[in-house]
């Protein structure tokens, strides 16, 4: 996905295209609707709590400093819950809205210009 944008990127996240850090957040229950394939979330600090909640399959999980979920945030509700501490997230994934970059260039294909 990444190999398609022009200028010969060079992503530190590929595959993914998208890179979010969520720094002392504790979030409402929400899926990703943007989102195409999986997420994947990593969890640092010194804390404690925190867990990420996903509702579907009805999970709870205590992800430690460290630590790292894939899932389908699309599909999934998911949230955090409160924590005492340090707590910070990387979340990266791909939106769907990049399936039309790889299949025009965002209508860009033609444009003698662009490439």
């Amino acid at each position: 996905m990444v190999e398609s944008l022009p200028g010969q990127p060079g992503s530190l996240v590929s595959p993914f295209v998208s890179f979010v850090v969520n720094i002392g957040v504790c979030t409402e229950a929400h899926r990703d609707v943007g989102d195409r394939d999986i997420c994947l979330v990593l969890s640092i600090g010194q804390y404690a709590g925190g867990a990420l909640a996903l509702r579907e399959p009805g999970l709870v999980l205590e992800l430690g400093n460290g630590d790292f979920l894939a899932f389908h945030s699309r599909d999934t509700t998911h949230f955090n819950l409160h924590y005492k501490g340090s707590r910070a997230s990387f979340v990266l994934s791909t939106d769907r809205a990049f399936t039309g970059w790889e299949d025009t260039d965002n209508g860009w294909s033609g444009n003698k210009f662009f490439h």
